[in-house]
């Protein structure tokens, strides 16, 4: 298992500091408050608003901090387009490169994502996790895989306990892209994908904007006459 540094750490923090609506789009992020809180130093909550920086959640302001940015319902739908491409991608590597054993494996970790009891989201989400590592194996691409680590989610925690309706779509999604594999169509495969976590992406979009936690576009001037 990969251990994650304090950094990493305090960004999932703050990542759900803001899906839960703890912080708010305008907010400023309190530094040594949150440093505290997690006790650790004020270098990996640094670290954390680089990244977040980087990702679009905040904006550093020279001289004045950091402050929450919020995101929007584009930014969901295109931070789960790039889910999609990416794990479209490793199907369609499988589909048309794997040997008949890898293969096997992939439909095999696919049937146990149905399989799953919808009930337990845990045991549901690990055998979802369980799916994409061999997934991730058997296309042998390093690129894809090193691709794959450093996207980040934008649900905290268990995305399938967090996100109504997620399970059924993930268990309809993967079989769609199991039968694209067993039939060696990487075509069908990356589509599969791709319509799957935009689904998704848009179980995600609905949550937000139901709580009420989507940044709110400055105004416009009207037009002159």
């Amino acid at each position: 298992m990969i251990r994650r540094s304090s950094g990493d750490l305090v960004a999932a923090h703050l990542r759900r500091m803001v899906f839960t609506g703890e912080y708010r789009p305008g907010d400023r992020v309190r530094q040594d408050e949150i440093a505290a809180e997690l006790g650790v130093s004020r270098i990996p909550v640094r670290e954390a608003i680089i990244a977040l920086d980087r990702e679009g959640w905040v904006t550093v302001e020279p001289h004045r901090g950091a402050f929450v940015r919020g995101i929007d319902a584009d930014y969901v739908r295109d931070h789960y387009e790039l889910y999609g491409l990416v794990f479209g991608l490793m199907a369609a590597r499988v589909a048309e490169r794997a040997d008949a054993e890898g293969r096997a494996r992939v439909l095999d970790a696919a049937k146990a994502v149905p399989a799953a009891d919808t009930a337990d989201a845990k045991a549901f989400n690990d055998a979802n996790r369980s799916f994409l590592r061999v997934l991730d194996e058997v296309a042998s691409s390093p690129r894809l895989t090193s691709m794959a680590r450093v996207m980040t989610s934008i649900v905290p925690g268990n995305f399938f306990r967090e996100i109504p309706g997620a399970i059924d779509g993930q268990r309809k999604g993967i079989a769609a892209v199991a039968r694209a594999v067993k039939a060696a169509d990487p075509d069908a495969a990356a589509a599969a994908f791709a319509t799957l976590l935009r689904a998704q992406g848009e179980l995600v979009v609905d949550l937000l904007d139901e709580r009420g936690l989507f940044a709110v576009p400055p105004a416009t001037a009207p037009a002159d006459a």
